[in-house]
């Protein structure tokens, strides 16, 4: 390697040295049992994986560099309730007891200082705000709530 592209790396690496670190949060889900998280099987894990997925979404969106985020996911009650059917099962959504509710446990560690809490987020009045979200998207209710929620607690 040449004396130039010598410099040239060694520059790069002070330069990503340099840089803040990013921002983490850390997504569980403790417990065996779940209020409403979507019939068994498969589904299960794929409700998690999204929640999880959508909580790193708002990370990036909301915390700061440097900010560390912990959030164990205590119980989910998905917005709607599950009827069954001769075709399998469908989420109905009718705005009355039947909002959105997600416990969580959180840590946030930023500037070296530490907070946490326990929070049980839901939204009521999830019906009477059209969706944003675009048609195939899933658990939009959900996501809206969670942002509003993640955006107040954390947001830099």
């Amino acid at each position: 390697m040449n004396a130039s592209r010598r410099i040239a790396r060694c520059l790069a690496l002070l330069l990503i040295a340099a840089l803040p670190a990013a921002a983490a949060v850390t997504v569980s889900f403790p417990s065996e049992s779940y209020t409403d998280i979507g019939p068994p099987g498969a589904e299960v894990d794929e409700v998690k994986n999204e929640l999880a997925r959508y909580l790193h979404v708002l990370d990036a969106r909301y915390l700061a560099p440097g900010d560390s985020l912990w959030i164990e996911v205590l119980d989910v009650d998905l917005a709607g309730r599950l009827h069954h059917t001769g075709r399998g099962e469908i989420r109905v959504a009718s705005g009355q007891a039947d909002w959105p509710r997600i416990k969580v446990r959180y840590r946030l560690e930023r500037n070296g200082k530490t907070s946490a809490g326990e929070d049980t987020v839901s939204d009521p009045s999830y019906l009477w705000f059209p969706s944003r979200a675009r048609p195939h998207q899933s658990m939009p209710h959900e996501k809206r709530m969670l942002e509003a929620w993640f955006k107040e607690k954390f947001a830099r």
